[in-house]
């Protein structure tokens, strides 16, 4: 697999309840730049050939309209009755000759430790030992380096970007496809996945820095990672 086969899905369509008065929280700024901004330059700065498609939902004329012309834009009409799950299939049915899927999520700011890691050869979960908040869903890790379940009130966090490629990507096709699901989180159909036989492999080193934007706290703390 080469970086043309792969595409980049970032759900972006949320509304942000507590950072709602700011607009689409990917554009928050942070820096010199906004959330969504900083995402794709790093991305193409290290996965520079895959496809980034950007799932849009509240105001997403907005968010399209303030986001380079070369990333594919599709929106989530049903962003307020459904998850991210939803969001998730969207991006997958734009891309859907892919052989590999990086799912970020529209509201981090991360360093390039955070993907510049990942393999394109296996399925593997970004490791937030830092930045993360108290109540982001966590990780239970095997001994084998293998991701067991996810849930909350768990050390290490989850830093919400994740690999998918093989079974994995086949499985996540199949769950985000599946209306019955379009109101769950992204945790849960990772774990749905591993119930039915995938595995993730866990990327985690001291140097990863992710931060999910929820507050105006979080806005501060994230201007330090890109420093």
């Amino acid at each position: 697999m080469n970086e043309n086969n792969i595409s980049i899905i970032i759900p972006a369509a949320g509304v942000g309840r507590r950072m709602k008065s700011y607009g689409p929280k990917p554009l928050i700024k942070v820096g010199n730049s906004t959330i969504i901004k900083n995402q794709i330059n790093l991305l193409r700065t290290y996965v520079d050939s895959s496809t980034i498609v950007l799932v849009c939902g509240f105001k997403a004329e907005r968010l399209m309209n303030e986001t380079p012309d070369f990333i594919l834009k599709v929106e989530n009409e049903l962003y307020d009755q459904t998850n991210v799950v939803r969001s998730i299939g969207m991006g997958l049915r734009a891309s859907a000759n892919c052989l590999g899927a990086m799912v970020v999520y529209g509201d981090l700011v991360f360093n390039s430790e955070a993907i510049k890691h990942i393999s394109f050869q296996k399925s593997s979960v970004v490791i937030a030992e830092r930045g993360m908040g108290d109540e982001e869903v966590g990780c239970i890790i095997g001994e084998d380096n293998n991701l067991t379940h996810l849930m909350y009130d768990l050390a290490p966090k989850w830093g919400q970007i994740a690999f998918f490629t093989g079974l994995e990507l086949q499985l996540l096709k199949n769950l985000c496809w599946d209306e019955k699901n379009n109101t769950k989180f992204g945790f849960e159909i990772i774990n749905n996945i591993i119930d039915k036989g995938g595995s993730f492999n866990c990327i985690q080193n001291d140097k990863i820095q992710i931060i999910d934007i929820d507050s105006s706290k979080d806005i501060q703390r994230a201007r330090e990672i890109l420093l």
